[in-house]
């Protein structure tokens, strides 16, 4: 059996999941669950913050936010959800958004 919270296996018999705590009541699941990747890379953090200060800065000229500000977003949600990020968009951050950030996307192993 697995948690329903976050995915350990279980004893049948438990009231409180050994490893979250969270209580049991009754519902388990059979499948495991993936769990949820509890806080993204140091890597993919600094290359964020470095994603909205050039978004930021570039806000005097209106057309680069028209593709910064969507792939800024689209790289926040994607390492909040833990899906890969595809190299392809990693260099499109490099070129198109921030060098740095590119640069710490490319070498963020975690995002692959």
């Amino acid at each position: 059996m697995y948690c329903k919270f976050c995915g350990s296996m279980i004893p049948n018999d438990s009231v409180f999941c050994p490893s979250c705590g969270a209580k049991l009541s009754g519902e388990v699941k059979n499948v495991p669950v993936q769990p949820v990747r509890a806080k993204p890379s140091t890597l993919s953090t600094v290359a964020f913050v470095f994603m909205v200060i050039s978004t930021v800065c570039s806000g005097f000229f209106l057309i680069p936010l028209a593709w910064m500000l969507p792939m800024t977003l689209t790289f926040k949600s994607k390492v909040d959800r833990g899906e890969p990020i595809g190299t392809g968009f990693k260099i499109c951050i490099l070129l198109f958004v921030s060098l740095l950030a590119g640069i710490f996307t490319l070498c963020d192993e975690e995002t692959d």
